[in-house]
């Protein structure tokens, strides 16, 4: 393992003990005083961007969450690592900056053959503030909701229509994307809000509650076994995860049945108006050259265009159907779809479509959409806090005893309640 020599830094808080440079060690660095270094001393150039105006914003918040870490230790002696600070940006949620915290905390070891303390050169266990991230990324596989690329008719080789589900195709298409996608197209589901927060297979929807209703914490067991009895000898690497959100206000919203139909009425226009330009295409490409094969496919998919508007009408139509008939009740349940077939075929799409559940399992998904009240700008300050994200990734091992201490006081004395102040 590659390691760095630790180095001589002045601490920025003074209630944190000073490892000395090339401290004479024997067999074990985990009892050593360590260092920390706050935001003004990072280990590399600070990546935190933003405007005049988001810029002193954004560093008063951090720094007022580097406060809040400073004082958990006021009674707490670092060992055993080096802990350092950085601040960055992110991937923001629509309308919002996202820019984060992270105490990055180093192991410190003890060189066997020139017994004098190292430090490693990689933290395994890291203590994360994120502001505005976008809690999500991507969207539910379109097949999966039956939209997005398909084929027409598998009798006679039918060629496979690139789809774009979020806007037209067009010179507009990522412009208008962007600014206003399609509905469908911005669906999620509770395993996507928990993919690496949490692997509580036994309960996802427990932990998935949590994080949206902002309650409690998940873990996410990167080593170890969560649902095994653990001795003194076990090792455990940790990721826990708390949200903090807008009070009475759930990060993601369940979609109706009304409104998936809707929304599918919305996308059905969307479809049609791709097919055309994908298969225009298609014409285009193949009539510039007269050989057998483009001629067979040429045909093949001036058949699909003849029989496409029949598909788009009984889709237009069950849909229709569906909304005027049956009741206020039942459209007001959640959509909950099937995924577990799966096909390319409009006309197997055609069969499935309307077609709900009253649970969701191990081939079926529950639908959800981003609540609007995270999306919407702040007229004042794109970086004010809408949404907070606190990860302490962390290690219980017998060589790895200052990543469990660090954890357990962060536990005791971490002010969380302060980080919920911040998006009320």
């Amino acid at each position: 393992m590659k390691v760095i020599i630790v180095a001589l830094v002045t601490l920025a808080f003074s209630g944190v003990a000073t490892a000395q440079p090339g401290k004479p060690c024997n067999g074990d660095a985990d009892s050593q005083p360590g260092i920390y270094t706050d935001h003004t001393n990072p280990k590399y150039p600070s990546g935190l961007k933003g405007t005049v105006k988001e810029k002193p914003y954004m560093l008063s918040k951090l720094i007022a969450i580097e406060k809040l870490e400073e004082a958990s230790r006021k009674d707490f002696q670092l060992t055993g690592c080096v802990a350092r600070v950085s601040f960055g940006n992110f991937t923001p949620m629509k309308n919002h900056t996202a820019y984060g915290y992270q105490l990055g905390v180093y192991q410190n070891v003890c060189n066997i053959n020139e017994h004098i303390v190292k430090t490693v050169d990689e933290y395994y266990t890291v203590f994360r503030v994120n502001i505005n991230a976008a809690p999500v990324s991507g969207m539910i596989s379109p097949i999966s909701m039956g939209i997005g690329n398909f084929s027409i008719d598998k009798s006679r080789a039918s060629s496979q229509y690139e789809i774009q589900i979020d806007a037209v195709n067009g010179p507009n298409y990522s412009k208008d994307a962007a600014s206003n996608p399609s509905r469908v197209s911005t669906y999620v589901s509770e395993k996507m809000l928990l993919t690496g927060r949490s692997d509580n297979y036994k309960d996802y929807h427990s932990d998935f509650v949590k994080l949206n209703t902002g309650v409690g914490y998940v873990e996410n067991w990167q080593g170890g076994d969560r649902y095994a009895t653990h001795t003194e000898k076990s090792s455990q690497f940790i990721d826990r995860h708390y949200m903090f959100i807008k009070p009475g206000q759930p990060l993601l919203l369940p979609v109706s049945r009304k409104q998936y139909l809707e929304d599918m009425l919305q996308y059905l226009e969307i479809e049609k108006a791709n097919f055309k330009y994908a298969s225009d295409d298609m014409v285009k490409k193949l009539s510039s050259t007269s050989s057998d094969f483009a001629k067979q496919r040429l045909a093949v998919v001036q058949a699909d265009k003849d029989a496409y508007p029949q598909i788009y009408e009984a889709k237009k139509e069950k849909i229709k159907q569906l909304l005027s008939t049956q009741s206020a009740e039942w459209l007001q349940e959640q959509a909950i779809i099937g995924n577990d077939n799966n096909s390319y075929d409009a006309n197997d799409r055609l069969k499935q479509l309307g077609k709900f559940y009253d649970k969701e399992g191990e081939y079926r998904v529950a639908l959800y959409t981003m609540n609007p009240e995270y999306l919407k700008p702040n007229p004042t300050q794109p970086a004010k806090p809408s949404l907070i994200e606190v990860q302490f990734r962390y290690q219980i091992a017998a060589d790895r005893g200052f990543s469990q201490r660090l954890f357990n006081n962060f536990l005791k004395n971490f002010d969380l309640s302060a980080l919920q102040k911040m998006v009320e």
